[in-house]
């Protein structure tokens, strides 16, 4: 098993080349979350910078994980809800490079007991709203929903400005997260934190949130 580096939400940044240079040999979960920056950044780079980190997916399949956020489901998927800053100067572009390249995204990743999502899972989100099996693999669930499961996957919680008690993958708040699901370890981005943040429920259950990468921070697994 290898080391695993996950970096939080991208937002057009490029730190994460650094992090890739000084941790070589590991595998990288990027969170999601590429588009739509909250500093200025020409639309070029913004796209060209996604499209670098597509063709490193390309260049080692089997170690970098893609995950989708809610700032890029929204460029193709007509079931998201739109997120803040969606520009549709690159909407037509954004669409084509995820679409072009869906084969590379996920909506989750998990190593046994390790359960990697954009936003996070509530227990009671899962079981209640999802409709998931606690005793098969989550993120196969997750990755493959069926219609009836597709609403939840999507919805936004009240934290968020939807009408939900709890958010899907895409849009938990952290406010909503203080159970998160049991008998696993989630790491997230989404929810902004100056460092990786920790929070233990009472399930051995636990979530670390790494939405800090414009901090220069990321979360490293052994």
């Amino acid at each position: 098993m290898k080391p695993i580096i996950a970096i939080g939400d991208i937002h057009g940044l490029n730190y994460w080349g650094k992090i890739i240079e000084a941790h070589p040999g590991c595998r990288v979960v990027f969170l999601g979350d590429y588009l739509d920056p909250q500093i200025y950044i020409p639309r070029e780079e913004l796209l060209q910078n996604l499209e670098n980190i597509i063709l490193f997916k390309r260049e080692s399949p089997e170690d970098v994980i893609l995950l989708l956020g809610n700032h890029d489901i929204h460029y193709f998927n007509e079931e998201a809800i739109e997120a803040s800053r969606f520009d549709s100067y690159i909407a037509k572009r954004a669409k084509c490079l995820f679409l072009e390249n869906q084969d590379c995204f996920q909506y989750a990743w998990q190593e046994r007991e390790k359960l990697f999502t954009h936003a996070g899972i509530a227990h009671e989100w899962f079981t209640q709203e999802f409709h998931g099996d606690i005793n098969a693999p989550v993120a196969i669930q997750l990755n493959h929903p069926s219609r009836e499961q597709m609403p939840a996957l999507f919805q936004a919680g009240r934290a968020r400005g939807g009408s939900a008690a709890w958010g899907g993958i895409f849009w938990a708040d952290r406010s909503e997260l203080n159970d998160p699901l049991h008998g696993f370890v989630q790491i997230v981005g989404h929810n902004r934190v100056r460092d990786i943040t920790i929070h233990e429920g009472c399930h051995n259950n636990k979530i670390i949130f790494c939405d800090c990468l414009r901090a220069g921070n990321y979360l490293y697994l052994e």
